[in-house]
């Protein structure tokens, strides 16, 4: 058994937040393995839950996602899985102590030369279990907080230390739609956690995704980190969260980029303006077959008997799938690699 471990008083997936009781109603209203007509046991019609993790998992494979959200099949937790939830957890514990009595404790020994004390409080901020961490989660956490660290110094030398914090911790969002498929109008309910969201310091927001796994800097890990910061974006913009609106950037931090070969830690900030338009079409895409998958109940496998030894999904995402046991393109990958 992994071991978990959250500083915070509660997980924020226990802290629901919806702005209002119509959206309240609509996210109790959805569930992941929706069908067309159904609806609970008062009779009243509920819609398709649709998350940044239901739309990557659908575009990998459609299998993998009716596994896991149609069927609800729970997949193994791994030492990768525990050392997110964990560096997750401390980041989030680390930006709720931030509040300005702290920035105007840090400005003060900022002023007085003193940065190995400011940092030193800083890192106090950051509580590890008794013990120790057991998955690397402290490369992962130093790398991060050297990071902010170094983010903190240059908002000072600027004169805007307030835009160094962040002005939205593990934000939940959620917004209603509706989109027609197949000649058919199917409900939605969209729900998502933002990591971060900072201040461009002109009047606009950062969405900030926080990844401890490995990243490349290859042009498919790019359109697959915008694909979900568009996720984001877009259940703003539907939602009523206007205090975090305009989205002007995005961005993602990779403090443990090296591990599994791995090009190196890296965190990468865009522009939204030219890179949204094709990010939000490529949802649009997955999000109208996922739909239609339901409206069909068709989940095929990504795999075909057109597929061939050198197909990209033999390792990506099969080769760390949990259902590969259950999947029946299974027997067919093997029979191409033997």
């Amino acid at each position: 058994m992994f071991k978990e471990f959250n500083p915070n008083e509660k997980n924020f997936t226990d802290e629901a937040s919806y702005l209002n009781k119509e959206l309240e109603n609509s996210y109790d209203s959805s569930v992941y393995n929706w069908k067309p007509g159904m609806v609970d046991e008062d009779g009243k019609m509920l819609k398709l839950r649709i998350t940044k993790s239901t739309l990557t998992t659908y575009k990998f494979c459609p299998r993998m996602y009716y596994y896991q959200y149609v069927l609800g099949l729970k997949q193994e937790p791994t030492e990768a899985m525990t050392r997110g939830t964990n560096v997750h957890n401390v980041v989030e514990y680390f930006w709720k102590q931030i509040d300005e009595d702290v920035l105007k404790q840090l400005t003060q020994l900022l002023d007085e030369d003193k940065h190995m004390t400011a940092k030193g409080i800083l890192r106090e901020f950051m509580p590890k279990p008794e013990g120790g961490f057991l998955y690397d989660e402290d490369i992962c956490l130093e790398q991060w907080f050297t990071w902010q660290w170094l983010r903190l110094l240059i908002c000072y030398k600027d004169n805007t230390l307030e835009h160094w914090k962040a002005v939205g911790n593990e934000v939940e969002v959620h917004a209603m739609d509706e989109i027609e498929v197949e000649g058919q109008k199917v409900p939605l309910h969209y729900k998502g956690f933002i990591d971060r969201i900072f201040s461009d310091a002109n009047g606009g927001f950062i969405l900030m995704e926080l990844k401890t796994g490995k990243w490349v800097n290859k042009p498919y890990k790019m359109s697959s980190m915008r694909f979900e910061m568009e996720f984001y974006k877009e259940i703003l913009m539907k939602s009523q969260h206007m205090e975090f609106l305009p989205v002007t950037h995005w961005g993602w931090e990779y403090p443990y980029g090296q591990i599994n070969g791995g090009d190196k830690a890296d965190w990468i900030v865009e522009e939204t303006k030219r890179l949204s338009t094709y990010a939000s079409r490529s949802i649009a895409n997955v999000r109208k077959k996922l739909v239609a998958s339901h409206v069909n109940d068709d989940f095929p496998t990504v795999h075909s008997d057109k597929c061939k030894s050198t197909c990209r999904h033999l390792s990506n995402p099969c080769g760390w799938c949990s259902y590969y046991d259950i999947c029946p393109a299974w027997n067919k990958i093997k029979e191409m690699t033997i």
